[in-house]
């Protein structure tokens, strides 16, 4: 009993105060306190701002500090370098929306966790399509987006390519940085009307030459025609829920793919670290039955389709996903 167990519980420890800390951030946001925070404030200058307790607030603006998002010199406090960059308004990074969509979940959904495990049924709720393109375009922002590019310069298709279909493609920011990057490439950016309404919005940011060639084109693609003639497919992250009819999907992404052209799939899967576990549960308690497929899965449908599979490649990072790169043959 004198001599600690191995390993130490420290780990476990860690759980709790981050479940913590995701409390204090709560609050911070809540009050808009990093706005405030752009300029340095004492703890009772802020409280005095807030109308909150000076005793609590300037706890909370030590914890702040401890987690690395307020610095503190002398007695005031302000932003440090990663609450201005994914906190404030105005920065281009800003991740307000998508910690708005996340804060919904941990206050409503993960609390009766419990009781989805014990087959009483968890509401998923209604999804604002505007907070949650906006949100996932600034994921994509905060760090997705730049590890799946980096992937695709290296594609040679992709250099020669002149027309590519953006498979639920949400926000569009794939699209945008595609045909920055590749100037002779055209995208289409295929997603439901409303969600498209947002996308509009996010890419008219990037004007110019960017505007003239990523186009919109309202449908379903689980229900829809999607059209024919691309030499290029990318679905990021579009293809979760359809796990029944992956085969179906596959089977009208190869029809609309010219001989030769290339299907990209960029996908978190099942057993591929905590997150994706996390990912996987977040969904399946106001979702029963819902699961990720395996990269594995995947090939195995993408040959039934018809493709060859060519290339996976892991992207890294706080959202890590795969890349399956598959062709269709020439005819």
């Amino acid at each position: 009993m004198l001599k600690p167990p191995e390993p130490p519980p420290d780990e476990i420890y860690r759980i709790v105060l981050h479940a913590q800390a995701f409390y204090v951030l709560d609050a911070a946001l809540e009050l808009d306190l990093f706005e405030r925070l752009k300029t340095p404030k004492t703890a009772g200058e802020l409280a005095g701002e807030l109308g909150t307790d000076p005793a609590l607030t300037e706890t909370v603006c030590d914890a702040l500090a401890a987690l690395g998002l307020l610095k503190k010199r002398g007695g005031a406090y302000e932003n440090s370098a990663l609450a201005s960059a994914y906190l404030t308004e105005g920065s281009p990074y800003c991740m307000k929306n998508l910690l708005r969509l996340m804060r919904s979940s941990l206050r409503d959904r993960w609390p009766r966790l419990l009781d989805a495990l014990r087959g009483k049924p968890v509401g998923a709720g209604g999804r604002d399509p505007r907070l949650f393109t906006l949100a996932v375009a600034e994921s994509a922002l905060a760090g997705g987006l730049h590890g799946v590019v980096e992937v695709l310069r290296e594609i040679e298709d992709l250099k020669r390519a002149r027309r590519l279909l953006d498979l639920g493609g949400g926000h569009g920011l794939y699209s945008v940085a595609l045909v920055k990057l590749f100037p002779q490439l055209h995208a289409y950016v295929l997603d439901l009307p409303e969600v498209l309404e947002v996308a509009r919005e996010i890419v008219s940011r990037y004007g110019g030459d960017v505007i003239d060639r990523v186009h919109f084109v309202p449908a379903d693609f689980t229900r829809d025609d999607i059209g024919s003639g691309y030499d290029v497919v990318l679905a990021s992250h579009s293809l979760y829920g359809y796990r029944e009819r992956l085969a179906e999907i596959l089977r009208k992404v190869h029809a609309a793919l010219n001989g030769g052209g290339l299907f990209i799939s960029n996908h978190a899967h099942k057993s591929q670290g905590l997150r994706a576990s996390l990912f996987e549960l977040q969904i399946a308690m106001a979702r029963r039955g819902f699961s990720l497929f395996s990269v594995g899965e995947l090939m195995s449908r993408l040959r039934e389709a018809g493709f060859v599979v060519e290339d996976v490649a892991v992207v890294g990072g706080a959202w890590p996903s795969t890349i399956v790169v598959a062709r269709k043959p020439l005819q």
